[in-house]
Order: structure tokens, then sequence, then C-alpha cells
């Protein structure tokens, strides 16, 4: 029996664009399960595509709605800004200013694990986010620190966390071995007022 074959690139396009909808269908006070599972589905699948190798389909929309979403950050509503981010990244799968909105979204919705998940695959494009770093680092101390309380957290809990990697001894960002881009310290950082930069790397 032979393998499944394994989803295209405009096969992960095409279930952002469906998540994005699916959020924005379903307003909830925490994360839908299955867009968490498809989210860490997304990450894993998306390593094997270089960043940068190829045009993004539409970097003008990717960049429209990175802005979108910090603006929904700004005003609170962690449901559109990830909406936002997901339809973003259907237009630019590889672009670290949709991937750290989104995990910032997930962190509003009280979804950590999810969030370290997706700034761990925002250094992962962009190892000199000085911002996913400094919200990685946080986020996984704050984790250790409550692990250390027994009982804490659900069997099914400690699993997820663990997958995400909030427990490792040293966070590394080069999963495969070398980083996914050759980026200099000048490139720390992204936020809405860089967009134009990333697009450009992105490019």
């Amino acid at each position: 029996m032979s393998e499944p074959a394994l989803p295209s690139l405009q096969d992960i396009l095409d279930a952002f664009e469906r998540l994005a909808e699916r959020v924005s269908a379903y307003p909830a006070s925490r994360l839908d399960p299955f867009v968490s599972g498809s989210l860490r589905r997304a990450c894993e699948e998306l390593r094997r595509f270089i960043p940068g190798l190829d045009d993004p389909p539409d970097a003008d929309a990717a960049r429209f709605l990175a802005r979108a979403a910090y603006s929904a950050l700004e005003d609170g509503d962690a449901r559109e800004a990830l909406a936002r981010s997901l339809r973003g990244l259907s237009f630019a799968p590889h672009d670290p200013g949709l991937f750290f909105a989104a995990a910032t979204a997930c962190f509003e919705y009280g979804a950590v694990e999810d969030a370290i998940r997706l700034l761990r695959h925002t250094l992962w494009i962009h190892p000199g986010h000085a911002a996913a770093r400094r919200d990685l680092d946080a986020l996984s101390a704050y984790m250790r620190e409550r692990w250390s309380s027994p009982g804490d957290f659900t069997a099914e809990q400690e699993a997820a966390l663990h997958e995400a990697g909030v427990f490792d001894s040293e966070l590394t960002f080069d999963f495969d071995g070398e980083p996914a881009t050759d980026l200099s310290a000048d490139d720390a950082g992204t936020d809405e007022a860089s967009l134009d930069d990333d697009e450009e790397r992105a490019a």
C-alpha cells in the first residue's frame, strides 16, 4: 500500500484560509482544538519548504493583513487578530510577522503551548526576530516555574507542552542543523513598522 502524498505548499495555503474562516465563524473564549491541531501540523509541514526560495503568492495582501492583525491585537480582539494572521499566511506562508501575530493572539486566548510553538516557528524562519525571542524566553521561564509545582498540569497538557518544547534544557532554532535564513544582527525583530523588510526577505 502506497504512502499518502505529502501536502503541497498550496494545500497548506488552503488550510490557512480555511482555518481563518473557522476562527472568524466560531467565536469562543478558548482556542478551537481543531485549529490548535491544524496549526501544529501546518508548522511541521512548512519546514519542508525553504523560506524565501519562492515568491509568496501575494505579498501585498499578506502585508495588509499583518497590519490588520496587529491593529486587532491593539484593540484586544484576539479572535480577529488570529483570523487575519491566518488569512495573511495563506498569501505568505513564511512571513515571520504573521506567525508572531498569530502567536500573540494564541497567548491572549490562553493557549500557551500554541503560542510557544508559533514563536519557535517564527524563530525558525527568522532567528533574529527579537520580539519573538523575548516572548519565548519569558513564556518558557514562566512555564518552567509553574512546572515546579506538582499538579499544575493534566497529563494531556504535559504532553502538549513537552511537544511544544517548553521544557527543553536549551532552546535552539535551527531544527535541521542550520538556520533557515542567513540574517545579520541588524535584522533583529519584526513588527508592524518593519513589514516591508520582511516582505523583501521573503521574496
